[in-house]
């Protein structure tokens, strides 16, 4: 698998809830849901439920609510 499909990462082009984006800054929360925690630059897919990220729109998602789009 490539390294791609096993991180979540700052300028990584993603589908939610609000339609598409660009990942602009990433936190990595305690607990699944809440909106505030570390800055980090990626994440491993298994830790996503507990990503909140800000895309360059303007909006925040839950990493939960998102997809990737392998472009």
């Amino acid at each position: 698998m490539s390294e791609k499909k096993l991180k979540l990462k700052v300028g990584d082009y993603v589908l939610g809830k609000y339609g598409t984006g660009t990942i602009k800054n990433m936190e990595l929360c305690e607990n699944i849901g809440d909106k505030y925690g570390i800055k980090v630059s990626e994440v491993w897919v298994q830790d996503m439920d507990r990503v909140v990220v800000d895309l360059e729109n303007n909006r925040f998602e839950y990493g939960k609510d998102l997809d990737f789009i392998n472009y």
